[in-house]
């Protein structure tokens, strides 16, 4: 083959390569869209044709839509992300303290060889208002028993004190939002770990991904699924009971739900009653978001979300 020759074929298969990296570039940007994979976890809803349906989950004979008592409301099946509900699911509000669910998943993936070190609280670290577990100045608790402060009883000082530790605020917000970008969620955004500021936000969408990936988190799923426990300080002196803000949890409340295994309430009087919540039965798991209800009582998240969850199963089969 001549000199000529070789540089013809060579031109050629460079441009052939340059040809199937653009079709590959498309395809990526316009069949598979956003839906790509993070650690095996599809980071945003599966743009499925009519026929992949059945892959997942069918709507059973006798489906019915609910009657959902909420501004902005998802349910999903957690394995596939698919979609099986929603109401006004793409409205970006302010989420009050689901936003722990990524203050701990923060904590758990970036930190997770440092869950038995001991944090010294401050008075700078658990001066703040909204719920707490009462935390003291002087006191040491280990990360581990703050996750679950955080994630049982809804402290706002166990938020500020993870944060101070690992960090301070603002950096520690960063790597909040960090992790939603991670996640491929454009409409989120966090302004604080605890979820006191209101100018923070997200969609009741992005909060089903976050809640549906932290739910393959070992640690997290066992901690949001505890009704009701007991921590200690480091030293054992100082005893916190910690009873779960989920009422969908606890045998006692009225909306009690034995399917539940979590996950988070929050309420600020900007974001209203909401609540991410998690239900399994047959091996199968949803997770519902319910952002604002309705009423304002404080059972109002739980009535509407373990109406969901109960929807969800009476209406789908998989």
């Amino acid at each position: 083959m001549t000199a000529t020759a070789k540089k013809i074929w060579t031109l050629c298969l460079v441009l052939v390569v340059i040809f199937f990296g653009i079709i590959l570039f498309q395809l990526n940007g316009s069949v598979f869209g956003k839906s790509k994979m993070i650690s095996g976890v599809k980071t945003t809803l599966p743009k499925l044709e009519s026929g992949d349906l059945m892959k997942f989950a069918q709507k059973n004979q006798n489906y019915q839509e609910p009657n959902v008592y909420a501004n902005s409301a998802f349910l999903i099946d957690e394995k596939s992300f698919y979609e099986l509900y929603a109401k006004n699911a793409e409205q970006k509000v302010p989420i009050a303290s689901t936003t722990k669910i990524m203050t701990a998943l923060v904590v758990l993936e970036e930190y997770p060889d440092q869950l038995n070190e001991v944090v010294t609280v401050t008075s700078q670290m658990i001066n703040v208002e909204g719920s707490d577990i009462q935390l003291r100045p002087g006191e040491k608790m280990t990360v581990e028993n703050l996750l679950k402060g955080l994630l049982i009883m809804s402290g706002n000082d166990t938020a500020y004190s993870l944060a101070a530790h690992f960090g301070g605020k603002d950096d520690f917000v960063k790597k909040m939002n960090a992790k939603a970008v991670f996640l491929g969620l454009k409409n989120t955004q966090y302004k604080d770990p605890a979820g006191l500021d209101d100018e923070g936000y997200s969609t009741a969408s992005d909060l089903a991904i976050i809640a549906a990936y932290a739910m393959r988190n070992q640690q997290f799923r066992e901690i949001v699924r505890t009704p009701n426990a007991n921590i200690t300080s480091a030293d054992g002196r100082i005893l916190h009971e910690l009873k779960n803000s989920n009422r969908m949890m606890r045998v006692e409340e009225q909306f009690y739900f034995p399917l539940a295994i979590g996950i988070k309430t929050g309420f600020t009087p900007a974001a209203g009653h909401v609540l991410v919540s998690a239900a399994e039965k047959d091996g199968h798991r949803i997770i519902a978001v319910i952002l604002n209800t309705n009423e304002n009582t404080l059972t109002a998240s739980a009535k509407e979300s373990k109406k969901l969850l109960e929807w969800g199963f009476n209406n789908w089969v998989w």
